[in-house]
């Protein structure tokens, strides 16, 4: 018999689905059908991680800070009182208006003794005339131009001038004989040069401290011309010699052996090498005048410039008590300061939440209580795990800004950059977000897209909600949401004014 005829006949070209010839064919449908299958569960799962089901996707906020002012703004804005000069004040009228209720008293030219700089091994001065250092027994007559070396050795201090040497059992006081000491260790603020008075060398801390003694209006000849222009109007000049006076006799601490710092931390102080006539006029024509509070100097504290108005002490220094005359006050004239507003500023939320220690990733830094200015007393930092509290200065600090007078405007977006969204074709997703504080009910932000280059918005309508952020406080935003179907990769972001959220990509895949 023929094998093909054989073969023909047992397997004939038609045959049923069980046949054993039928198997290939069919595994190709099947994995034809499974490949679509598979496609469309790509698909579907592609379009619900873009969806993001809940807790599968993040969210992430950018900030905008804008501030007024520069300094702590309690008592005298010195922007202010230029302001307030420029416009025909008289100093004490000035002075009144930055501190309630004061009037004014005379002061005696007493000497304030100024810690120059402490931690040091060892001080030199010198002076161009013969000088004399005093302690215990003898004085030490040193020559004019040597300079003078005091150490401590052995429980004494010991000055060296060249050839010239004795210890003494106390502390150290050099005096000119004519003409001025010069300082050749350098003070906290960096300075070396003339200063007037005489200079006193004591150990404290294991260590010696430069101390000048130097009377009250000689001290704020080296003192005024460094916190403020000489160049501005005189009625300016002697406001902030005035304030300064009050402020060096309210820091007098006649049980230490010194009474103000030399750089900020009281008033900056320089000694001879910064004087200039006109603030030498400032202090001559205001001698003795001091602001008081029933009869005491006041506690005459100042800074640069307001943003439009100063503070009330207890909001703007945590735990201070109210003092009557340093009372927040309305301060027009503060326009000519050059940080009377700042910003904007943008930053990151990592930018901000890091140095700020947030709880997760930070979403808002919300104000819950602002002072009699707008400045911020306590805040509120909202993050991803949990809300802390900070109060205004330490938000300053740690953020570097100029004042506590700042609105921090935060945006967010879901989904966040870092999680590549992406859609099938024709698939959809909806962008969401938050804007903290709360825009008004019914406002609208904006979402800019580009796939092009070309940037395109629509208007999407807002809403307000709350949260509790724990200690009776509250915060308000205010929810956007929009639904989006691009063809291609496309950029987007929301804004509202100079706000904006992070821009992420949307792939089409």
């Amino acid at each position: 018999m023929d094998p093909s005829r054989l073969t023909s006949h047992r397997f004939p070209r038609r045959v049923g689905r069980g046949s054993h010839a039928a198997q290939p064919r069919r595994a190709a449908r099947l994995r034809r059908r499974s490949k679509l299958a598979l496609a469309g569960a790509l698909a579907v799962l592609s379009l619900l991680v873009a969806a993001g089901p809940a807790g599968a996707l993040s969210s992430e906020s950018a900030f905008l800070i804008d501030g007024h002012g520069w300094g702590h703004g309690i008592g005298m804005s010195q922007w202010g009182a230029y302001g307030y000069a420029k416009h025909g004040w008289a100093y004490k009228a000035i002075l009144k208006h930055y501190y309630t209720g004061i009037s004014f008293g005379d002061a005696a030219n007493i000497d304030i003794r100024v810690r120059l700089r402490s931690g040091l091994s060892a001080v030199k001065v010198s002076c161009p005339s013969a000088f004399t250092a005093t302690g215990t027994g003898t004085p030490l007559e040193i020559p004019a131009g040597a300079t003078a070396t005091t150490t401590y050795v052995d429980g004494s201090y010991r000055v060296v001038a060249g050839s010239v040497r004795q210890d003494f059992s106390s502390p150290v006081t050099f005096s000119p004989g004519s003409g001025v000491l010069r300082v050749l260790t350098a003070t906290d603020l960096g300075d070396t040069g003339p200063f007037r008075g005489v200079i006193r060398v004591v150990r404290s801390g294991g260590s010696l401290m430069m101390i000048n003694s130097v009377p009250l209006e000689s001290y704020l000849r080296g003192s005024v011309p460094h916190e403020v222009s000489p160049s501005w109007p005189a009625e300016a000049l002697k406001a902030a010699a005035c304030a300064a006076r009050a402020f060096a006799l309210g820091s007098r601490k006649p049980s230490q052996s010194w009474d103000v710092y030399c750089d900020v931390r009281s008033q900056a102080y320089v000694g001879i090498g910064i004087e200039d006539p006109r603030t030498d006029a400032a202090v001559k024509a205001t001698e003795g005048v001091v602001p008081v509070y029933d009869g005491t100097p006041i506690l005459a504290v100042y800074f640069s410039c307001s943003g439009g108005h100063t503070e009330s002490i207890e909001d703007g220094w945590p735990g201070a008590s109210p003092i009557p005359y340093l009372k927040g006050v309305d301060d027009p004239y503060d326009t000519y300061g050059s940080l009377h507003d700042w910003g904007p500023l943008r930053r990151t939320a990592a930018q901000i939440g890091g140095p700020l220690e947030a709880k997760g990733s930070l979403r808002a830094v919300y104000t819950v209580k602002r002072g009699s200015s707008p400045r911020i007393v306590k805040a509120a930092l909202i993050g991803s795990g949990g809300v802390k509290f900070m109060d205004g200065n330490e938000l300053r600090m740690k953020l570097g800004l100029n004042s506590t007078w700042a609105v921090f405007t935060s945006m967010s977006i879901s989904p966040a950059p870092s999680d590549h969204a992406s859609i099938s074709p024709g698939g959809s997703l909806t962008l969401t977000g938050r804007i903290y504080p709360a825009l008004a009910p019914g406002a609208t932000v904006k979402l800019v897209f580009s796939y092009d280059g070309t940037w395109r918005s629509r208007s999407v309508t807002t809403t307000r909600a709350s949260e509790n952020l724990g200690g009776g406080y509250k915060a308000t935003y205010s929810e956007y949401s929009e639904g989006i179907s691009p063809e291609q990769a496309t950029k987007y972001y929301f804004s509202s004014g100079k706000a904006h959220t992070p821009t992420i990509t949307v792939a089409v895949q």
